[in-house]
């Protein structure tokens, strides 16, 4: 389970920040239950960080919250909002767990995912994110739930 003090670390952050990571994190939280039970998986536990959040020891580019000055990542990163957080998912397994769930967009496009569509989350496609998995409960532009960034 990710926490808001592991989400926000000691970084600084505002009220309505709180606010969104509360309901991302219990989105997030409750779908990995899901996703544990369904498996029989483990949390996987990133070793720089020491949380399910992807990260680099001692980097600014962790996955979790990104202060507004942070250079990791896009200038308008969900991150920045506290609507998004990298997974640590080193073998891929959670994505893999995901993908099981894609269908097609109304319109017959791919980027349906019904999973994801249950817990109102997006994802980043997981070709773009080898051994983590970012989600947000920022809809893109595109409107997929799985999404090239």
């Amino acid at each position: 389970m990710i926490t808001q003090e592991k989400y926000f670390g000691s970084k600084p952050h505002l009220e309505t920040h709180e606010a969104a990571a509360a309901d991302l994190l219990d989105r997030r939280n409750r779908l990995r239950e899901e996703y544990y039970a369904d498996t029989g998986r483990t949390p996987d536990i990133d070793a720089d960080t020491g949380t399910e959040i992807s990260g680099k020891k001692n980097g600014s580019g962790d996955g979790g919250f990104r202060v507004p000055t942070s250079a990791t990542g896009a200038s308008d990163s969900s991150h920045k909002e506290a609507k998004g957080v990298d997974d640590s998912d080193q073998d891929d397994s959670f994505d893999a767990w995901l993908d099981e769930f894609e269908v097609p967009m109304p319109n017959g496009q791919p980027g349906g995912n019904t999973k994801l569509a249950e817990y109102g989350l997006y994802r980043e496609h997981p070709s773009t994110t080898k051994t983590w998995s970012h989600l947000t409960t920022r809809a893109p532009g595109s409107g997929k739930r799985t999404f090239w960034p």
